[in-house]
């Protein structure tokens, strides 16, 4: 006599081994959606920090002179003023919006607007005054760019520090 069916033992087997492979490819977009996140927030992380990293850049390109009397070098937070060549931006001032927050810049003493993102917060600004006799202006500065995590998960966790020096360029 021929069978059309499936004994019961074949059909736990089938409904097993279906069951094993969707829980297979549900971990496997879990996992996928983990790392998707974690890479969105180091993103961030690093897209702040280069926009702080490019704004001092400008910045400092711009600038005929660091204002020592009014920066303040070698704590954190640090301030740094420079001296603009156009007087429409003179003094331009970094700081932090208050200790662990967004870097602000204000430009002829106008209001300061933000340059980090609402998803970050800088700490550890520290500004040091490396100019010599011979030069106009260098200054190394050091920042911590932090993801700000509301959720308190481990996959908006992540924080980064950052060096650079600057220079205002010497006249030809």
């Amino acid at each position: 006599m021929k069978s059309n069916g499936f004994t019961l033992v074949e059909l736990l087997l089938y409904i097993t081994l279906t069951a094993v492979v969707f829980v297979m490819i549900i971990s496997f977009i879990m996992t996928l959606m983990e790392v998707r996140t974690k890479v969105d927030v180091i993103g961030e992380v690093e897209h702040n920090a280069r926009l702080v990293q490019d704004r001092l850049t400008d910045a400092m390109r711009h600038a005929e002179a660091v204002n020592t009397g009014t920066s303040t070098f070698g704590s954190d937070p640090g301030v740094l003023s420079l001296d603009m060549v156009d007087a429409a931006v003179d003094p331009t001032i970094f700081s932090l919006t208050a200790d662990d927050g967004q870097l602000q810049v204000s430009e002829a003493g106008a209001a300061a607007a933000t340059i980090t993102t609402e998803n970050v917060s800088v700490s550890n600004l520290v500004f040091t005054d490396l100019t010599s006799s011979e030069d106009r202006g260098i200054i190394q500065v050091q920042f911590t760019v932090t993801a700000i995590n509301e959720e308190e998960s481990p996959l908006f966790d992540y924080e980064e520090s950052f060096q650079t020096t600057l220079r205002i360029p010497l006249d030809d």
